[in-house]
């Protein structure tokens, strides 16, 4: 009950390159203070807590809709305060009662906010701490008040306009007409890549967007390109192939998880490109596939990279290990999940079947299967020649109805083996980025091929 009536009461707020624990009730903050694992992390130089004016909030509009619940909420507070300048009597229980009861504590109007300074290298274990104690610590960012940082020149495209799903997500992100951090969930196909670039144009201010693979890191700028009229210069790529910074004081880079947090001995480029990352503040951070973030190899990103907001996509909120729920604190809450059934019933995202094919072994492979050690039974399972049967009725079952066919495989040593006896094409993390392309724009794109064709892809 405490960390509901808590939720919302606790900011983290970065300002020139430095972070700050915020709230409104300055007694909360004493409570923090005082806390055993807290109060050491507080930065010394001051036995006091910094009082500053609020920021003021004025008319947001989130770019490729008029509509979203955030304009509307901010579009109300403004007109709420002119009124009361002319001497008029509003009603505010009206006013609160036409938000909706998740956003009333964002409707309040503070003259003061408190805070104190925690180190960069203190910012998990706070997030971590505060969650265990009930004082739920949220990400916020007052982008449009932001005189340090430089501007970015981004806006989506006039002829753009997003889904109504995808309205509805942002406004969940921008409703206080600040950046919250969190999660976005939607499922695939649903246009987690436009929520991001929408983002973008509605923070504009420097954005680093983290992948996992650096054939997402080309498409993400491809569509960064098609929905947005970002100059292609201000649009840098930071892969093993490319290591380039966009020219001006404000940009986007593209990037993946691996590439920031690699501890091998960097070439001299890349050590540039991440002093380059590292020695600036970020207006806001997409993190593409967020769910893979809570791997210790990933959590340094959060630490090493500042940004002041963070955004986290994904279709799958799960994990095979309990790390899920540390994306609480390392990014933010989850924002918004869409409903895949109702996209699908709306004609947003295609209707799926799944089937499940069970295929039991012949009993010569499954004396082998028992005896095998556990890496070796893994292939021995992939390898089941009644599997690679079934899969080679399926292609051609699909094939002669002028199905596009993609088999995904976890494992690699069947996927190359299945790919060359079937003579598909196959994509996995040693194929060159221009074959990548090259398999890929045939399969989308190819009118020769444009109706049957197979690929194999390892994940």
């Amino acid at each position: 009950m405490r960390s509901t009536k808590a939720y919302g009461k606790v900011k983290l707020v970065l300002q020139h390159n430095r972070y700050f624990v915020e709230s409104v009730d300055a007694k909360l903050l004493q409570t923090l203070l005082q806390d055993e694992v807290i109060g050491k992390l507080r930065i010394q130089g001051s036995d006091k807590i910094t009082t500053t004016r609020a920021p003021t909030m004025a008319g947001l509009v989130i770019p490729g809709t008029g509509n979203a619940a955030g304009v509307n909420q901010a579009n109300l507070k403004t007109a709420d305060k002119k009124a009361g300048e002319q001497g008029e009597n509003t009603n505010e229980a009206s006013l609160l009662a036409s938000l909706n009861e998740e956003d009333l504590d964002d409707a309040d109007e503070v003259d003061d906010v408190h805070s104190f300074e925690i180190s960069d290298t203190s910012v998990e274990t706070v997030q971590k701490r505060c969650l265990e104690i009930g004082y739920p610590i949220l990400e916020e960012y007052d982008f449009r008040n932001d005189d340090v940082n430089t501007n970015l020149e981004i806006d989506l495209r006039p002829n753009t306009s997003i889904r109504p799903y995808q309205e509805k997500s942002l406004s969940k992100m921008f409703g206080n007409g600040r950046a919250k951090s969190g999660i976005i969930v939607l499922p695939c196909g649903a246009g987690k890549t436009l929520v991001g670039i929408t983002a973008a144009c509605t923070v504009r201010k420097s954005v680093i967007v983290l992948c996992t693979s650096s054939m997402s890191v080309v498409q993400w700028r491809q569509e960064f390109l098609k929905w947005s009229n970002i100059n292609p210069d201000d649009i840098a790529i930071f892969t093993a192939e490319n290591k380039n910074r966009f020219p001006g004081n404000a940009g986007i880079i593209v990037t993946t998880y691996s590439m920031v947090t690699n501890n091998r001995e960097r070439s001299h480029d890349s050590k540039k490109m991440m002093d380059f990352l590292r020695g600036r503040e970020w207006g806001l951070m997409l993190l593409d596939e967020v769910h893979v973030v809570p791997a210790q190899i990933f959590r340094r990103v959060i630490s090493s990279i500042k940004s002041h907001s963070k955004l986290g996509l994904t279709a799958t909120l799960l994990r095979e290990d309990d790390k899920i729920s540390h994306l609480n604190f390392l990014i933010g809450p989850k924002l918004y999940e869409a409903n895949w059934m109702e996209l699908s019933n709306q004609g947003h995202i295609a209707k799926v079947q799944c089937a499940e094919v069970w295929c039991p072994m012949p009993p010569e492979f499954y004396d082998e299967y028992l005896r095998a050690n556990a890496r070796m039974k893994r292939t021995l399972y992939a390898m089941n020649p009644r599997k690679f049967q079934a899969c080679q009725y399926l292609i051609d079952y699909h094939e002669r109805r002028g199905d596009k066919v993609i088999i995904f495989s976890d494992e690699l040593y069947s996927l190359i083996r299945y790919a060359k006896k079937l003579g598909k094409p196959y994509i996995y993390g040693g194929t060159p980025q221009n074959e990548r392309l090259h398999i890929l724009e045939n399969f989308q794109y190819n009118p020769q091929i444009s109706k049957s064709w197979t690929m194999c892809i390892f994940t």
